[in-house]
């Protein structure tokens, strides 16, 4: 049987330009938190009194909590090195929390922990001395016995000592062949340095550099706030979508790897039976209208009407039709970086060069970036996001590493792929015409913005609702008797506007506005009170139906009754009337 359609394109729908164009990975990462706990770690800061190890434990406990609020799936255990205890045949290493999903038991080992820290009275104190290649293979160890496969395995090392203590050259050598085989391996080792206590630079050529050839030092920090971003930071994992092809000419192809830097978390929603409560499988089946008999994958095509014509497409023949070039992005040319806002017409990606598919790749895509940073231009390429796609025109914007005070990376380099729009999709619009303002309003105005002027960043205002939503959360799965009540930064400051800026508004407004003009108070919220009285007093004299059907909506609102969007007033009526009985 044929079915027809009305879209030829309803196979593409999910063509990029929404979260369901690629398939995010959906194995959990897992983060091994080695925090140092010998004498140096152990001093007080002069200024907070607190210690180097009770910092990095209140960090490792702030992931925690994070991941315990977020619902994530991801492993994360904790491995305390120089104690007086231990878990394995290794003096100094002591396992306090095995590789795990966080849960409510983990923070409360944690700030067993750290009381006991800050105390001075910890069963693990400062003990024997530790090898980093015992270190490695514990850590390594832990990773093995995990039955879940992990995608991100990181091990991060809270440390202020550039040298362990007794390091003799056997033992180096050991350590750093560990530390090779575990990056092949793909366990990824960082170092998070904690202040000197001379205050002195954390040195990592005297150990830690043959460890981790590639890593790059950051200024130590006080600050658990910033301490706690930067395992943040450290433990996230890439969100990789795709690595595809980048082919620049005939002959020159590299591999790049594509992300995606914003989007909404997909939310999977299982359909449970409303008796068991157990989840609910659902089948689907094509059969035949005249003799209801089952039709397999083969047997149904699609059909489009072209005059009075039917023609019949089967899906292999729809799939081909699709298919114009292999999938990956391909250079078109090159122009200065006049890109506007309004030029974008979809949803952004970030691409990054990727070694594993083409030996060299990292180094001409580098390349390509300096060169296009320099001269101010972007690449425009036709891209091929999956097979079968129709593909589109997007522009590659060059982007430079960027690193902060502390010489932590805020932005990567990589380029920005833009998606522009056809010429089919560009329209011209046409606007009413509109009188032009007067000069002295233009300057009216002028004083007023410079007045309200005020820097934004989108790291300086957090979501009220999603703190707020978390606080409870977090209240919740930690068993809290109280929930913290988050400040919300969105509202304005009326007393502080209307002192800094008073004057220039009450000028606009008698410049722009016209005499005798009432501003209306958008805000006003509705009289809830004053419906309620009135729909009491007209039911007691038996006049309901001479209520309007505005106040009759406003008192079903206001009392919670539920009723549709387009009921007419004598659903209303009937509705307040079973009601109040």
């Amino acid at each position: 049987m044929a079915h027809e359609f009305d879209d030829i394109d309803e196979l593409d729908e999910e063509e990029y330009g929404g979260e369901g164009s690629f398939a995010f990975s959906s194995q959990p990462g897992g983060t091994l938190c080695v925090v140092d706990c010998t004498e140096d770690m152990l001093v007080k800061d002069s200024e907070t009194g607190i210690s180097r190890v009770v910092l990095a434990l209140e960090a490792i406990k702030s992931t925690f909590c994070n991941k315990l609020i977020s619902g994530s799936r991801d492993f994360i255990g904790v491995i305390l090195c120089g104690t007086a205890t231990k878990t394995n045949d290794y003096p100094g290493l002591h396992v306090l929390l095995p590789l795990d999903t966080p849960d409510k038991t983990c923070v409360d080992v944690l700030q067993k922990c750290i009381n006991e820290f800050k105390a001075g009275k910890s069963q693990f104190g400062q003990g024997q001395d530790y090898s980093p290649y015992h270190l490695l293979w514990t850590c390594n160890s832990v990773y093995t016995s995990c039955v879940k496969k992990l995608t991100n395995r990181v091990v991060m090392i809270f440390t202020n000592v550039a040298e362990p203590a007794n390091l003799d050259s056997k033992t180096r050598t050991l350590a750093v062949t560990k530390a090779r085989d575990m990056s092949e391996l793909g366990i990824t080792i960082s170092i998070i340095t904690m202040p000197t206590v001379s205050g002195a630079e954390f040195n990592m050529d005297s150990f830690y550099s043959a460890l981790i050839p590639d890593h790059e030092l950051t200024n130590p920090t006080n600050d658990l706030e910033e301490l706690s971003q930067r395992v943040h930071r450290r433990e996230t994992k890439v969100r990789m979508m795709k690595n595809l092809k980048l082919t620049i000419g005939p002959e020159l192809t590299i591999g790049v790897q594509c992300c995606n830097l914003y989007g909404a978390p997909a939310v999977k929603h299982v359909n449970l039976c409303s008796k068991t409560n157990e989840p609910v499988v659902t089948v689907s089946t094509v059969v035949k209208e005249s003799d209801r008999s089952v039709l397999l994958p083969h047997e149904i095509h699609r059909s489009c009407k072209l005059g009075s014509e039917t023609v019949i497409f089967t899906a292999e023949e729809m799939a081909q039709m699709k298919v114009q070039v292999d999938k990956g992005f391909y250079i078109l040319g090159f122009r200065p970086n006049d890109i506007k806002f309004h030029h974008v017409a979809g949803s952004s990606l970030f691409i990054r060069p990727d070694e594993a598919l083409f030996t060299g790749s990292t180094e001409f895509f580098m390349a390509l970036l300096e060169r296009l940073s320099a001269r101010d231009m972007v690449a425009l390429c036709h891209c091929v996001p999956r097979e079968g796609s129709t593909g589109y025109i997007g522009a590659l914007i060059p982007q430079r590493e960027e690193r902060d005070e502390n010489r932590e990376q805020v932005r990567a380099a990589g380029f920005n792929l833009v998606r522009l729009p056809w010429a089919e999709n560009v329209r011209k619009l046409t606007y009413e015409p509109t009188v032009p303002p007067t000069s002295s309003q233009v300057e009216a105005a002028k004083a007023l913005v410079l007045k309200l002027k005020a820097r934004y960043s989108s790291e300086l205002i957090d979501d009220p609702q999603s703190q707020q939503f978390n606080k409870t959360l977090e209240a919740i799965a930690l068993e809290k008797d109280q929930i913290e009540e988050t400040e919300d930064l969105t509202k304005p400051d009326v007393a502080s506007i209307d002192k800094r800026a008073g004057k220039e508004m009450q000028g606009f407004n008698e410049t722009v506005l016209p005499k005798g003009f009432v501003i209306p108070d958008a805000c006003k919220k509705p009289d809830y009170k004053r419906v309620i009285n009135l729909v009491q007093s007209k039911n007691l004299e038996g006049t309901l139906g001479k209520v309007s059907v505005a106040d009759l909506r406003l008192y079903c609102k206001g009392v919670r009754i539920k009723v549709s969007s387009t009921a007419k007033k004598a659903e209303l009526l009937e509705a307040v009337k079973r009601f109040l009985g």
